[in-house]
């Protein structure tokens, strides 16, 4: 690894995301960003040990999971009748009154893909460490670039606020400790997306590529 980090950034072509413009350059220097000089867009940000920021974050949301689809999200009651909500019973209370494609599509939204993502994101900085783990770390970029979309907490939570609202002159409504805990989630999800520089992950296996065709 000390070979890896001595070893000049690769330059590769990248196009803007925003106009286009073909550029050719490296990562950014680390604590700094890189810019469209077209359209002065942020095309890189390279913060200091991002790798282990989205390590740390992920670990925390994989722990948060758990409370967060287990315990009680919420509990409405009227008069002496009541029932706790979690994360799963109202997928399971959707898939009983038939909407079975709504069902599928909350279960995949708010748990499938939150939990993916962070185990992606854990298994790609764990493994951009090791070189036999190359082509698996890559395969499993491109499939974080497809599922980071689909983890659609911040809209579930958006629906509970709105349940609160709208329900709090039915009944009694409470906040259970699953709902402080999956607020967490969320906030601990968007950080670790903001931590995660796929960059520096591609320069990491770019960097032993060319160090095993200079000793060969």
């Amino acid at each position: 690894m000390d070979q890896l980090r001595n070893k000049e950034p690769i330059p590769w072509q990248r196009a803007c995301h925003e106009c286009d413009l073909l550029l050719t350059g490296s990562l950014a220097p680390p604590g700094q960003k890189l810019v469209c000089p077209r359209c002065r867009c942020t095309l890189h940000r390279n913060s200091n040990h991002s790798v282990y920021y989205t390590i740390a974050l992920s670990l925390t949301g994989l722990l948060l999971f758990i409370p967060s689809a287990s315990l009680p999200l919420l509990k409405f009651s009227i008069f002496s009748f009541g029932a706790d909500n979690t994360l799963l019973n109202g997928v399971h209370s959707l898939y009983k009154a038939g909407f079975i494609w709504l069902a599928s599509l909350v279960l995949f939204c708010s748990v499938l893909a939150p939990l993916g993502k962070f185990l992606l994101l854990l298994f790609i900085c764990c493994g951009s460490t090791w070189r036999l783990l190359d082509r698996a770390v890559a395969f499993a970029v491109r499939w974080y670039q497809h599922i980071k979309e689909w983890g659609m907490l911040d809209v579930y939570m958006l629906g509970i606020l709105v349940a609160l609202i709208k329900l709090r002159d039915l009944g009694k409504m409470d906040v259970e400790p699953g709902l402080y805990c999956f607020g967490a989630m969320m906030l601990v999800a968007n950080l670790s997306s903001l931590s995660f520089d796929q960059n520096a992950i591609w320069q990491r296996i770019a960097l032993r590529r060319a160090l095993r065709e200079a000793a060969t």
